[in-house]
Parts: C-alpha cells; structure tokens; sequence
C-alpha cells in the first residue's frame, strides 16, 4: 500500500515539475522575442516556475525509493 502511494506521488510529482518547466520555458522564449510587455513580472514568473519545478521535483526523488 505504501509502495504504490510512492509511486503515486512520485509520478504526479514528475508530471508538476514537467508542467513548470515548460512553462518557464516558454515565457523566457516570450522575453527573448519581445512579444510580453512587463519583464520584471515575467521574470518573476519564470524564477517562481524553476523553484516550483525544482521543489516539485525534489520531492519526488524522495518518494521514489518508497515506490520500491
């Protein structure tokens, strides 16, 4: 039971960190073309979705060895 709620949390963890990626990825490829008009509010997005990605992705390392 415990093993399969690992594996749960791991895989939804990975899924997350997946999302803020590519979610930072395209509002740095939104700033490098000019195409956003506040830069500092997309930059701050984008730090907020690397650390979230990152954390999310910690997390899941962890229960990674729980899912056996």
């Amino acid at each position: 039971m415990i093993s399969r709620l690992g594996a749960l949390l791991y895989w939804c963890c990975l899924a997350i960190t997946f999302v803020c990626e590519i979610a930072a990825i395209t509002i740095l490829t939104a700033l490098f073309t000019n195409r956003l008009q506040d830069h500092s509010e997309a930059w701050m997005a984008v730090w907020f979705f690397a650390v979230a990605g990152g954390f999310f992705w910690i997390v899941g390392r962890v229960a990674r060895p729980i899912s056996g």
